[in-house]
């Protein structure tokens, strides 16, 4: 009796550990974060970026031969996840069978105001995510974001009304500077604010700054902080729900603020593995 016990036993053991090789031979999903500036400079973001004309001959240059490092690289994307709504995902599509054809301009010369026209004709969903999937042949791109309410206007309203607080506001943004946008091609700006420390003060403001903020007794900073962070898992959790089975690697193309969170995500996420920038835009 005792030795079927220890039979029982050892081979119970065994099952565990074929399960635990098993499981850590599975090859994770590579992945291929950039974070970007907005091409288009919409202003919406509280930091606000300096003006780069993505349409300028240089520029174009610059995002064809990006494209081309991607396409030619080992970890080739199978996926292709962009900033834009979740919920419009058919309308993201729909324009991007439109771009296949070179008839985008159907859609876009439909826009009346100028600022949505330049959001979709400059914006790096359309400039990147479009050019990049056209040129892996996908048949279609995978939105990601999560339209939670976030009130900036609140924090810089309480901001600009303390002189203590404006001057460290102030001095967080020179941290977070055009520095990067100043690089010579694209392929540059895109490593220099990818760079950890890059990325490491993007969430420092969050947390040093914003999560600080009293008002009226009220917890403010923390709860502003909370509906970045749920914003920012959401989005996580339409990447991770959209991934096919038959997928290798990733591409994820969202703002800097974004990327400096999802790095985090997928450092300690068993199912992923980041791939160095450095690998793709030598």
């Amino acid at each position: 009796m005792k030795k079927q016990n220890c039979s029982k036993i050892i081979l119970s053991c065994l099952l565990v550990l074929f399960q635990i090789s098993s499981t850590s031979a599975q090859e994770k999903v590579k992945v291929i974060l950039l974070g970007t500036y907005h091409f288009n400079n919409p202003g919406n973001d509280m930091i606000k970026s300096a003006d780069r004309n993505i349409l300028s001959k240089e520029n174009q240059k610059d995002l064809d031969e990006i494209v081309n490092k991607i396409n030619g690289s080992v970890y080739q994307p199978d996926q292709i996840f962009v900033e834009s709504n979740f919920n419009e995902k058919r309308e993201l599509n729909n324009n991007y069978q439109l771009y296949l054809k070179d008839e985008y301009h159907k859609f876009t010369d439909t826009l009346k105001k100028e600022r949505l026209k330049r959001f979709y004709t400059e914006g790096e969903t359309f400039q990147l995510g479009y050019r990049l999937a056209k040129k892996l042949k996908h048949q279609e791109l995978y939105p990601i974001d999560s339209l939670i309410e976030m009130r900036f206007d609140i924090l810089l309203k309480e901001v600009n009304a303390n002189p203590n607080l404006k001057k460290k506001f102030e001095e967080l943004k020179t941290s977070l500077s055009d520095d990067c946008l100043a690089k010579n091609n694209l392929s540059n700006v895109f490593l220099c604010i990818n760079e950890k420390s890059n990325l490491d003060n993007n969430i420092g403001f969050y947390i040093s700054f914003a999560n600080q903020l009293m008002i009226g007794g009220d917890y403010f900073g923390s709860t502003f902080v909370t509906d970045w962070y749920k914003r920012n898992l959401i989005m996580y959790a339409n990447i991770q729900n959209q991934i096919k089975p038959d997928t290798k690697s990733i591409f994820v193309l969202v703002g800097s603020g974004h990327a400096a969170i999802f790095r985090n995500f997928f450092e300690v996420d068993q199912n992923f593995e980041l791939v160095d920038l450095t690998k793709i835009l030598p």
